[in-house]
């Protein structure tokens, strides 16, 4: 006669991103040797299990879902090397040992989602996530078009930030909560309310503490050895969950769904099952098990979406609450150290304080770790706490290795405390084409994707830096933005040259998803996106998308581009949209050379725009306030350096002109015709001796003094230095501010300011010397002048500044 061996269910209940948890998951799956590992988890993702063996993913990293047809719609899951739920699947997966992921499937997470998101009316939704409830123990995190509006649920059964109230998973018994004896309160953080919110402040106000982090640490991560703690955690949850409000509908059919996988499990046959969960639902899987029916019936009728799922590199600054990550801890890196380091975990922590600090120069010794593990230990013991936690430990760096400057205790908290590296993935992992075609391409350009910023300074006379010039540009046109072009550093560098700063961010990946819908790769993509923009662009847009298409080498995007910027200036008559155009077309077609592509057709659309803004704009000047005409003076300077640029004689001539007959006019804002006889001057078709004559004349007696001070900023602006070398020419702004009546000066001050505000430092100090040696009448030295003063009048003030300034006399 066979016995029927009684299956054992093991619920290990962990907070998530924990090291002390995941210690004692490994240390209990040691102890057990369960035949299936059960992990909170979407469904839909034991397709991903296999790549966690054999280290083709190195943490952080992250399970990715994203709705198919709509990109935008996606989650992450992440995992740290020391989260319990990745030590799980490590220990399975090098083990032989099946793994199962219980918890809702992402497709059904997704569609909660964008069914509530509908309902409100808005993309964005929910701002705590898919739909939960003030638990925030979501289904995974969160992001909007894998941008700055990042949402985040995720992965924290028990988890959540983002208000004065931060909910925890427990892994280790409370003094005071293994008999699920609590002291309930009306508010703070046991009232009934707070707990479901926040359990861990509730077990922490039981053991007599009023900081929840340090309450956790003092029992769970700081410790190394001792039983696993799940049985009392369980009871602990237990207790909080009888006097908690009841569960909203999404965690009961969470809650439900890992119950049908557990029971699924066991009439599989497994007789060890262990079960890796928040602590937050040990209570709900622990066995016996309520009847299925009921759980059956919850999960009726729930909808799914179609989900792209695949594994993504993460970042250790990602864990961190501070990046907005719903499961997010305060320090991802001091819990890496805790779970990789069994001996002298103070002492090695703060030697590697103190190489980052001698990394900045500064003098930290062997003496100096010492005497901070020391003071570390001794505040630890003062506390009361076994070990020195982190709070000890940053008070000896701050005292000790940092003579209390937080600046570089800041910077440790940076490098050391939160730490920035980027997870790993293997070639093999399961991904979207474009993601794949990105990865081959960046390997063979060799460019690392990195968490860290990195300047990369690219020569485009090299074939090499050429083509990872044309990437970066294909990436930020499909809004990837892994790099952002230092205009400033490219302009002072040269045409041959470009500088970018890279750093490749966790969300970037979503970015990719989203883009994949364009392409199969990066050009291919890159391609279409920029022609289907194109199709509802303006003038100024699309002369705009056709400098990017030729700077990404998009030569299937060039032609209809152009096509349609030829047709879109045969029907535009607005001269503003015209003169922002024509500088994308100049710089496109002058630094075609330097690329290597074919342009001949952007300089007669380029000449065709200049033609048409030289006979438009004496039309469109007419009738412009200060403030308009000074909007249209910047319009003006991007023509005339695009104009000048383009290095054509003809169209140079018929500019200069234009200019000309602006600078004649009288009917118009002074801003526009101090601006052209600038301009005129600088290009050398007026001589100093013209320009003096005309600006006497704008500065004559009769003319309102507001005209003349726009006349004159127009004039000096972006290069007020010609004051200082063109004496002069000074004098005769120097002779009207002089001869304004005070009214007239006081409102002509406040566009004055500005005018000469906006000169650089060196520039207002050069004019301001130069303004003392100007003569009065502006033809001579300054004649001086000489007071009669009444020495017995002058005798008491002179005594009295004697005595202030302690001086005798």
């Amino acid at each position: 006669m066979t016995q029927t061996v009684e299956a054992r269910v093991e619920v290990m209940g962990v907070r998530h991103h924990g090291p002390g948890s995941a210690r004692a998951v490994v240390a209990g799956l040691d102890a057990l040797e369960p035949d299936v590992v059960l992990i909170e988890g979407p469904a839909d993702c034991d397709h991903l299990v296999p790549f966690a063996a054999g280290g083709r993913l190195v943490p952080p990293v992250a399970m990715l879902a994203a709705v198919a047809d709509d990109p935008a719609t996606s989650s992450f899951w992440p995992f740290a090397e020391f989260s319990p739920e990745w030590q799980a699947l490590v220990w399975a997966t090098a083990r032989g040992v099946p793994v199962r992921f219980v918890d809702l499937p992402a497709g059904a997470v997704l569609a909660a989602r964008a069914a509530q998101d509908a309902a409100a009316g808005e993309h964005a939704g929910d701002p705590e996530g898919d739909g939960e409830h003030e638990d925030g123990d979501g289904d995974g995190e969160r992001t909007d078009a894998g941008g700055d509006g990042e949402r985040t649920d995720a992965g924290g059964d028990g988890e959540r930030t983002g208000g004065d109230a931060e909910r925890t998973d427990v892994d280790r018994d409370a003094p005071g909560a293994a008999d699920g004896v609590v002291p309930w309160t009306d508010d703070g953080p046991t009232s009934p309310a707070a707990v479901r919110r926040d359990p861990v402040a509730a077990l922490a106000a039981a053991a007599g503490y009023d900081d929840p982090e340090r309450w956790w640490e003092d029992v769970v991560e700081s410790r190394t050895d001792g039983p696993t703690p799940f049985a009392v955690i369980t009871e602990a949850m237990a207790a909080l969950r009888a006097a908690a409000p009841e569960a909203d509908e999404h965690e009961a059919r969470r809650e439900a769904h890992m119950r049908l996988q557990l029971r699924a499990a066991l009439k599989a046959g497994h007789r060890r099952v262990a079960v890796v969960c928040g602590a937050w639902h040990a209570p709900a899987l622990t066995t016996p098990l309520p009847p299925a029916a009921g759980d059956a019936r919850l999960l009726t009728g729930l909808a799914k979406k179609k989900v792209t799922l695949t594994w993504v590199p993460w970042t250790s600054s990602r864990l961190a609450r501070a990046s907005g990550y719903g499961a997010g801890i305060t320090s991802p890196g001091w819990y890496e150290h805790l779970f990789r380091t069994d001996r002298d975990v103070v002492a090695s922590w703060l030697v590697q304080v103190g190489a980052a600090l001698r990394e900045k120069d500064l003098p930290v010794s062997s003496a100096h770790v010492i005497e901070a593990v020391r003071l570390a230990e001794t505040l630890a013991t003062v506390r009361g706490r076994h070990l020195p936690g982190l709070a000890e430990v940053t008070e000896a760096t701050r005292a000790v290795l940092c003579d209390g400057d937080d600046a570089l205790v800041a910077h440790v908290t940076a490098q050391l405390v939160v730490g920035e590296r980027l997870g790993e993935i293997g070639d093999d992992v399961p991904t979207v084409p474009l993601d794949a075609d990105l990865r081959a391409t960046a390997r063979r350009l060799r460019l690392a994707f990195s968490a860290a910023p990195r300047t990369l300074e690219l020569d485009l006379r090299r074939d090499h830096d050429l083509a990872r010039s044309r990437l970066l540009h294909r990436l930020t046109l499909l809004g990837v933005p892994w790099g952002q072009a230092d205009e400033a550093r490219s302009r002072s560098t040269g045409t041959f040259r470009e500088a970018w700063s890279l750093v490749w961010r966790p969300e970037l990946a979503v970015a990719v998803v989203e883009a994949a819908l364009w392409g199969t790769t990066v050009e291919a993509a890159a391609t279409a996106r920029c022609v289907d923009r194109a199709a509802d662009a303006d003038l100024r847009e699309l002369t705009g998308l056709l400098e990017v298409a030729l700077l990404a080498d998009l030569a299937a995007a060039t032609g209809p581009l152009l096509g349609r910027v030829d047709e879109q200036a045969a029907h535009d008559g607005d001269i503003g949209r015209l003169m922002a155009a024509l500088p994308p077309l100049v710089r496109a077609h002058r630094y075609s050379d330097v690329r290597g592509t074919g342009t001949a057709d952007l300089a007669r659309v380029a000449d065709a725009l200049l033609a048409r803004i030289c006979a438009g704009l004496a039309a469109a000047v007419t009738g412009l306030d200060d403030e308009a005409a000074s909007a249209l003076r910047g319009q003006v300077d991007a023509t005339h350096a695009a104009v000048r640029l383009r290095d054509d004689p003809d169209g140079l001539r018929a500019w200069l002109g234009t200019l000309r007959a602006v600078a004649d006019r009288a009917d118009i804002s002074g801003a526009l015709t101090g601006r052209a006889t600038r301009l005129l001057l600088d290009a050398g078709e007026l001589d100093a001796d013209e320009v003096r004559a005309r600006m006497g004349q704008h500065l004559s007696y009769g003319t309102p003094a507001r005209t003349q001070a726009a006349w004159v900023d127009g004039f000096l602006a972006g290069g007020g230095l010609l004051l200082a070398h063109d004496r002069a020419l000074l004098g005769v702004v120097d002779d009207w501010l002089a001869t304004l009546p005070t009214d007239a000066f006081t409102d002509a001050l406040p566009l004055l300011r500005r005018t000469f505000g906006a000169m650089p430092p060196a520039e207002r100090r050069n004019v301001g010397d130069a303004a003392v040696a100007v003569p009065a009448s502006g033809r001579g030295p300054a004649a001086s002048t000489t007071v009669a003063v009444d020495a017995d009048l002058a005798a008491g003030p002179l005594r009295t500044v004697a005595l202030l300034l302690g001086a005798t006399r």
